[in-house]
């Protein structure tokens, strides 16, 4: 959900959650009553095997701390470049707009890792994604007609452990989810702990919206090195810009400038961001495209110490 403006008065705020509350409740009666959404009981999380075929299961992020936690931390041999660590994060708009695969293509070319929201797993998505050499996991929020859409991680280095969160959206009813990965630093004892969240969009308290940020605050709270937080946050008012920054606080983040800003707004605030610890800011881009809602945010990133 996209649009340019300014920041809502307080005397609209009212009729802006009214017509929240209708669009959403409409969005969503129309997809149940197409019968074309599904959501699993148990969060489904999918993961690239080495031969190329899907294996789906659940990820508990409590699990993969603890295989963390109980891993011996030697220096790894292979792993991500600490000195220039390249992110792309995207709300690909479910692949619905012309020129996203060329896009795709261009943003992946040379990139270490790609967060991309709202992706839907269907074959060209996989074909552009494995012609680049990237490994993936998927947290699913849905399926539409039987294909997976959600969130993605893909990387051209395979993660230590992997884990998936879901959220269920107060109003809509359909999940919004986050895929939390550790990744090995080459010639390093620590590892990088990247999240790629789709935060909550409709709702008209803070509370779901609050509980999923505090999830992803809870799944590295013993994590001891370098941290990723991006995606689309759906920070389009003040109380949920307030909230980000407190997980902010809480895991000690710090957020990626960008000089020519050229973020998606929705009420006059970006809504795309890159939180990051213990890592310098080399360089970051808004790239402006007409292949998605949202304009894709880049970073080159340098582990500090």
């Amino acid at each position: 959900m996209t649009q340019r403006g300014g920041r809502v008065p307080h005397g609209r705020r009212f009729h802006v959650r009214r017509a929240l509350r209708a669009g959403a409740l409409g969005v969503a009666s129309a997809l149940f009553v197409a019968g074309c959404v599904s959501i699993t009981t148990q969060p489904r999380a999918l993961l690239m095997r080495d031969d190329g075929s899907v294996q789906v299961q659940t990820l508990s992020c409590p699990h993969a701390v603890e295989r963390l936690l109980a891993s011996p931390a030697g220096v790894a041999a292979h792993g991500l470049d600490p000195s220039a660590i390249r992110v792309v994060s995207w709300n690909i708009h479910k692949q619905a707009d012309p020129g996203w695969q060329r896009d795709l293509r261009t943003f992946g070319n040379g990139t270490d890792l790609v967060l991309l929201q709202e992706s839907v797993l269907d074959a060209p998505l996989r074909e552009v994604i494995g012609d680049e050499g990237f490994r993936w996991v998927m947290a699913s929020s849905f399926l539409a007609s039987g294909i997976d859409i959600g969130v993605l991680t893909a990387a051209r280095t395979p993660a230590l452990a992997n884990c998936t969160q879901r959220a269920v959206e107060p109003l809509l009813r359909i999940p919004k989810s986050a895929v939390i990965s550790w990744f090995p630093l080459a010639g390093r004892h620590d590892t990088l702990a990247v999240v790629n969240v789709h935060a909550i969009n409709f709702s008209l308290s803070l509370g779901a919206y609050r509980t999923q940020l505090r999830a992803i605050g809870d799944a590295l709270a013993h994590h001891r090195g370098p941290i990723i937080v991006a995606g689309d946050l759906n920070t389009w008012t003040d109380a949920r810009v307030d909230a980000v920054r407190d997980l902010a606080r809480q895991l000690q983040l710090t957020e990626v400038p960008f000089l020519a800003d050229r973020r998606s707004h929705f009420f006059g605030h970006e809504l795309d961001h890159v939180y990051t610890r213990e890592l310098a800011t080399l360089a970051s881009s808004v790239t402006r495209v007409t292949s998605s809602d949202h304009n894709p945010v880049a970073a080159t990133l340098r582990v500090t110490d």
